[in-house]
């Protein structure tokens, strides 16, 4: 079986990928994997350092921008990469994420994870306050020095927008529609610039279609796998 890493969101864990690991796990061995430093390319290197030799990798928000500086960084390991909410731009104001990070650490805590709750859940879906209520406690459980950290390392990341061209192997992005924090429009861009990408789109969900959406996110990921001769059909 192909090893499948999955690099959860800002402040969640293994979590997040609970309700697809199930049906992956009939054809690829899931793997998760956090990465928590305060730049980018030191979480590259975390990663590498846990995965297996070769791997397919998946990652959301956070770990969505971090498999894809992995899937740059060792394009000779990585067999297939999964981009779910995170684009390949710069940070659009720094500021912001540090000063995130700062509110974190600052005794702002609550109040930063809750509106960041808010954002990623889409209320009117179907699992909106499921998904609200577990994003909450995921990152209660990580803490808020995790959080800091990753808040930064996002807030200090560059634009790999002219080195998509670079990617050869199959690519997903996959994204929510009603996604608030990274919009579809990211996702749709970097399937156009990654020569064997293919975008995909999922009504009535945020950000983690993972767990707003979880049939339709296996269904999706397993199709893809399929497609790009990944896993034998």
């Amino acid at each position: 079986m192909k090893n499948f890493l999955m690099l959860p969101a800002m402040g969640c864990d293994a979590r997040l990928y609970a309700e697809i690991t199930e049906p992956l796990s009939e054809i690829v061995s899931p793997i998760a994997v956090m990465a928590d430093r305060d730049n980018l390319a030191d979480c590259v290197r975390q990663v590498l350092e846990a995965a297996p030799e070769k791997f397919i990798v998946l990652g959301t928000s956070f770990g969505g921008r971090t498999a894809l500086e992995v899937a740059l960084a060792a394009p000779q390991r990585v067999e297939a990469l999964v981009v779910i909410g995170a684009g390949a731009g710069a940070a659009a104001d720094p500021a912001l994420g540090l000063m995130r990070a700062a509110r974190l650490r600052g005794g702002e805590f609550d109040a930063v994870v809750g509106e960041m709750a808010n954002m990623v859940s889409h209320m009117d879906g179907p699992r909106g306050l499921t998904t609200r209520e577990l994003f909450i406690a995921m990152a209660h459980t990580n803490g808020q020095e995790l959080m800091a950290r990753q808040s930064e390392a996002l807030a200090r990341r560059a634009d790999l927008g002219p080195r998509l061209g670079e990617i050869a192997i199959p690519a997903l992005m996959l994204w929510g529609r009603e996604d608030q924090f990274s919009p579809a429009a990211d996702g749709l861009l970097m399937s156009t610039a990654i020569a064997n990408a293919r975008y995909v789109e999922i009504s009535q969900c945020g950000h983690f279609p993972s767990l707003e959406a979880p049939v339709e996110t296996a269904e999706v990921l397993l199709h893809w796998l399929q497609d790009a001769k990944l896993i034998s059909g």
